[in-house]
């Protein structure tokens, strides 16, 4: 892997992190906690709180999938 392609996933995957977490803020503001597939932030009455652990998680986590399917596509549109 590259270090363009490197930035390009992990910019995705950052930015995936966020919108999908603004989403379920959104949608489900009645469980507490805000992230996908981890909670990584709580939001309450008073305030607010982030896990910064499970953070870097939620952004390994989509940084995987991203790259899976980076991986795909490239096969898919490689020329035989």
């Amino acid at each position: 892997m590259s270090k363009k392609v490197f930035l390009i996933i992990l910019g995705l995957s950052v930015v995936v992190t966020y919108g999908v977490a603004m989403a379920d803020f959104v949608f489900n503001i009645t469980t507490g906690k805000i992230g996908m597939p981890f909670g990584f932030s709580s939001v309450s009455l008073l305030g607010s709180s982030t896990d910064y652990t499970k953070f870097l998680l939620d952004i390994a986590f989509w940084f995987i999938i991203i790259w899976i399917i980076w991986k795909a596509l490239q096969k898919m549109t490689a020329k035989r």
